[in-house]
C-alpha cells in the first residue's frame, strides 16, 4: 500500500511539473516554434477562460496565432480590446511583453480581484506577434542602437518576407496609397471587420513615447519640408531631410500636429499611459536632441506616416488605436526584458480598464422590439460616426461631459438624446455609463406644408408623429437643432445571436476624407420615405412653373 501511494505521489508530482514546464521565463526571446508550443499550451491548461486562434498566415506560412482571454458568460455589450506586437520583425519587446502578459493574466484571476473583474467584463485579444517571419530574421543589437551602425540583415528583419513595411502597410485617409497589401495587412484588416474592437495597442521599440493619430495628414511630406525650408534656408535636399526627421519636435510652430475629432480622449489614454509608466512620463526620449512633453506625441507631428495601423483602425473601424514605442533599443539583449515588463505591466493594466469608460448601449426598434443592426451613430461636434453591430451594440470612449448622440437607421426617424457622463475620482475604475436608444419607426408621409418668408420656400412634411422635420430649404441657413430628448433606458430581452455572430460584427467606418456636408444631408435624408421624395419633386416643378405668376402676398 505504501509503495503504491508513493508512486502515486510521484506521478502527482511529474504531472504537475510537466504542466507548468511550457512556462516562459526572461532570460531569452522566444522564436515561432516555441511560441507556438507555449500558446497551444497554456490555452490547454486554461480552456476554461482562453482559447488559441489564428487570423491568417504570413508571407512564409506562419500563423499569426491570438489568444482570446474572458470569463464574461453573456458577450452582449461587452467591450473587446486587442494588443498588437511585434509588427517590426526586429522590434520583439513588445512581443514577449504579449506572451508574458498572456502567462500573468491567466495565472492571476484568481488571485487578484482587478485581474479578476477585467476578464469578467473584457475580451482580451493579444496577438503578440504580427510579423513573425521578420523576427526569424532578426538579431540583437547593441544597446543604444542610436547613431550606431545599422546590422546587414536590418531592413529585411525590420520588414516582412516580401520587404514590406507592415506600418506603412495599410489604406490610407488622406493620401492614395497603392502599395500592395501583404497577406499580414489583409489578416488585420479582416480581423477588425469580424469583431468591434473598442480600443487597441500597436508595439513598437527604438523609443519610449506614446503615440495618437493621426500619423497621416494631408498635406504630404514634401509640403512640411518646403515649410521648414523656409524657416531654415538649407540647400541640400538631404541636410533638409535630416534636419526634418531628426529635429521635427522643434518646429511645431511650423508643421502641425494632424488631429482627430477624438483627439482629447487620444491624448488622454496617451498621457495616462506614459504617466503610469516608470520614465516614460518624463519626456526625454532616447537622446539628447528628441523631448517628448509628458511622454506622448502627435504622430504627424513626430514624423509622418501614410498607411499606419493605428490610423486605419480608427477611421474605418473607429478603433481608438495608440502606438506605443517601448523601448530605446529596438532589440535589446533578453537581460533587459524583465525591467521593460515591470515598467510596462501596471500601465497595460490601466490601459486595459479605460475600455469601460464613456457610453455603451443598444440601439433598438420600437415597433420590434428587436435591436437595429448598422444603425448609424456620432456626437454632435465631433466630425465622425460609427455604427451598431449585428446585436444593435455601441461603444464611444467618452471624457466626463455633457454630449449629444444622434442615431439614424433605416426606417426609423432620427433621434438625438442628451448624455451625461459622469465625474470620477482618480482613484475610481472607469464605469461605462449605460444609455440605450428606442427608435420610432418612419410613418407614412400624408401632406406637404411650406411657407415663405420673402426669398424662398421651405417645406415641412407632416407625419403621423408628434412633430415636423425640416427637410429642406431652398436656400440653406445652416443645419437646424435638433430636439433634444432625454436618453432612455431599455431592458433589452431580445434573442441574442451566438458568440460567432458576436464576433462577426462590423464597424466599419467612412475613411475621413470622404464626410462632407453634403454626405452628412443624405444621411439625413435617409429617414424620408420614398414617397415623401417624390412629393417633393412634384411640388417643387409647380412651384417652378407657378411661382412667377403667384403675387408675393398671396404665398
Amino acid at each position: 500500500m505504501r509503495y503504491f501511494t508513493a508512486i502515486m505521489l510521484l506521478f502527482a508530482t511529474i504531472s504537475n511539473a510537466s504542466s507548468v514546464s511550457y512556462r516562459i521565463r526572461f532570460d531569452k526571446y522566444h522564436n515561432y516554434m516555441e511560441m507556438t508550443d507555449y500558446l497551444e499550451n497554456i490555452t490547454k491548461e486554461f480552456s476554461n477562460i482562453s482559447s488559441l486562434y489564428s487570423i491568417g498566415k504570413s508571407v512564409q506560412n506562419r500563423e499569426l496565432w491570438v489568444v482570446k482571454l474572458t470569463t464574461a458568460t453573456d458577450l452582449l455589450s461587452v467591450p473587446n480590446i486587442k494588443i498588437v506586437g511585434n509588427i517590426h520583425g526586429n522590434e520583439p519587446v513588445g512581443r514577449e511583453i504579449t506572451l508574458h502578459l498572456i502567462q500573468y493574466l491567466l495565472e492571476n484571476n484568481s488571485k487578484n480581484k482587478v485581474i479578476n473583474k477585467l476578464l469578467r467584463t473584457t475580451v482580451i485579444h493579444l496577438l503578440p506577434s504580427m510579423n513573425p517571419d521578420g523576427f526569424e530574421f532578426s538579431k540583437p543589437q547593441p544597446c543604444p542602437s542610436s547613431g550606431m551602425t545599422l546590422p546587414a540583415n536590418f531592413t529585411r528583419s525590420r520588414l516582412n518576407a516580401n520587404t514590406f513595411d507592415l506600418n506603412r502597410n495599410f489604406p490610407s485617409g488622406f493620401n492614395p496609397h497603392t502599395v500592395p497589401l501583404q497577406p499580414e495587412t489583409k489578416a488585420i484588416m479582416e480581423w477588425l471587420k469580424s469583431i468591434p474592437f473598442v480600443m487597441s495597442l500597436g508595439l513598437h521599440g527604438g523609443a519610449l513615447v506614446a503615440n495618437y493619430p493621426y500619423d497621416d495628414s494631408v498635406d504630404s511630406n514634401l509640403d512640411k519640408l518646403q515649410k521648414l525650408n523656409e524657416t531654415l534656408q538649407i540647400d541640400n535636399i538631404m541636410d533638409l531631410y535630416l534636419a526634418y526627421y531628426m529635429n521635427v519636435s522643434n518646429f511645431d510652430s511650423i508643421i502641425n500636429p494632424s488631429l482627430t475629432p477624438d483627439d482629447d480622449v487620444f491624448r488622454f489614454l496617451a498621457k495616462l499611459y506614459a504617466k503610469s509608466h516608470r520614465t516614460m512620463h518624463l519626456g526625454q526620449g532616447c537622446d539628447e536632441d528628441t523631448k517628448f512633453k509628458d511622454g506622448i506625441t502627435n504622430g504627424a507631428l513626430w514624423y509622418p506616416v501614410k498607411g499606419s495601423m493605428q490610423d486605419y483602425n480608427y477611421i474605418w473601424h473607429g478603433c481608438m488605436e495608440i502606438t506605443l514605442e517601448m523601448s530605446c533599443c529596438k532589440y535589446p539583449p533578453a537581460s533587459f526584458l524583465e525591467s521593460h515588463w515591470n515598467d510596462n505591466l501596471k500601465p497595460l493594466l490601466i490601459w486595459m480598464q479605460q475600455s469601460h469608460r464613456g457610453i455603451k448601449g443598444i440601439i433598438m426598434s420600437k415597433s420590434t422590439g428587436k435591436p437595429i443592426p448598422n444603425a448609424t451613430i456620432s456626437i454632435l461636434d465631433r466630425q465622425n460616426q460609427f455604427n451598431t453591430t449585428k446585436n444593435g451594440e455601441y461603444w464611444k470612449i467618452l471624457l466626463p461631459g455633457v454630449y449629444k448622440l444622434r442615431v439614424n437607421a433605416a426606417g426609423h426617424n432620427e433621434k438625438t438624446v442628451r448624455v451625461e457622463v459622469p465625474r470620477t475620482d482618480d482613484s475610481e475604475e472607469p464605469r461605462s455609463t449605460l444609455v440605450n436608444v428606442v427608435m420610432e419607426p418612419t410613418t407614412a408621409t400624408t401632406t406637404v406644408k411650406s411657407a415663405f418668408d420673402g426669398q424662398h420656400y421651405t417645406y415641412y412634411w407632416m407625419s403621423n408623429s408628434a412633430s415636423a422635420t425640416d427637410l429642406t430649404t431652398v436656400a440653406a441657413n445652416g443645419e437646424q437643432e435638433p430636439n433634444v430628448a432625454d436618453s432612455e433606458t431599455v431592458v433589452y430581452d431580445g434573442d441574442r445571436a451566438d458568440d460567432q455572430q458576436h464576433q462577426d460584427d462590423d464597424l466599419r467606418f467612412l475613411p475621413v476624407s470622404t464626410w462632407s456636408g453634403a454626405a452628412d444631408r443624405f444621411c439625413a435624408s435617409r429617414r424620408v420615405a420614398v414617397t415623401s421624395v417624390i412629393a417633393y419633386l412634384i411640388s417643387r416643378l409647380v412651384t417652378t412653373i407657378l411661382s412667377p405668376l403667384i403675387p408675393l402676398h398671396l404665398s
